[in-house]
């Protein structure tokens, strides 16, 4: 088979709702050669805070802006972080033979493809659900030649470190969502929006031309209490629940007061 995937890959994929109990046919295949980690493929792939920070713990070897890229989205004006491709429009987590170096610690995107995750607020409770839809001959993963194999969507999620991943995207979902209702995005200045982004995404970089960390300036800022122990020695978990519950709340009521 020549390495050329692009008539096993339709850009038109059809989407198909799927239950806890369906199943699909589907398989992760050898001669994939990446196709879900490459720009030409797959477009952007979306980051949660927790996912942020799961690779920021995995890849000290790089600074977090060669890992990802902060966007505004045009309708909230909240940022959000997406996989930074490099010079060959690739994933930065794929080694040199393709394979993911990151794989036990992939972001919620890349963790349940080929599904797509669609979360639903109650308004009135303020609950999260989630729907789950195969993205339907995405990749060469369900064509016949790469013998794919039967996946219920049951088993396919059950994944090492799932549950953290599930939790805080709710939690961010909700979060963000509650944002946009209660602050008037929209009204903030470019600066406060470079401060909004920093606050979510950059707590682990030093702030240009000080000798200082985004984590201690806005802790001292905001008048987070300080911990007791270096900020390298933090969770995931406990930096996302930082960024989520404590910075951001703390910095969107301090633009509103203004």
């Amino acid at each position: 088979m020549k390495n050329d995937l692009e008539e096993f890959i339709n850009k038109k994929y059809k989407s198909v709702p799927i239950t806890e109990k369906e199943s699909f046919n589907f398989t992760c295949a050898e001669k994939c050669w990446g196709t879900c980690c490459r720009e030409h493929h797959v477009g952007l792939l979306q980051l949660s805070v927790y996912d942020v920070y799961k690779l920021l713990e995995k890849r000290t070897d790089l600074p977090t802006l060669d890992l990802i890229q902060v966007k505004i989205e045009e309708d909230s004006n909240l940022p959000r972080a997406y996989i930074k491709w490099n010079e060959k429009s690739e994933c930065p987590n794929l080694d040199e033979n393709g394979a993911c170096m990151v794989y036990m610690e992939r972001p919620f995107t890349c963790r349940i493809f080929p599904l797509e995750a669609k979360f639903m607020i109650d308004d009135s409770s303020h609950k999260v659900s989630i729907n789950y839809c195969v993205k339907e001959k995405v990749c060469f993963g369900f064509h016949k030649e790469a013998n794919p194999i039967e996946q219920k969507l049951e088993s396919f999620l059950d994944t090492p470190d799932f549950e953290n991943h599930l939790q805080f995207e709710e939690k961010e979902v909700s979060l963000r969502d509650k944002w946009i209702k209660e602050y008037r995005l929209k009204e903030l200045s470019n600066q406060q929006v470079h401060m909004l982004a920093q606050v979510l995404y950059c707590l682990k970089d030093k702030v240009v031309g000080k000798n200082t960390y985004f984590f201690d300036m806005y802790s001292e800022m905001l008048k987070i209490p300080k911990r007791t122990k270096r900020l390298e020695s933090f969770k995931a978990y406990e930096l996302a629940t930082l960024a989520l519950e404590e910075f951001t709340p703390r910095l969107l009521k301090k633009f509103k007061s203004k």
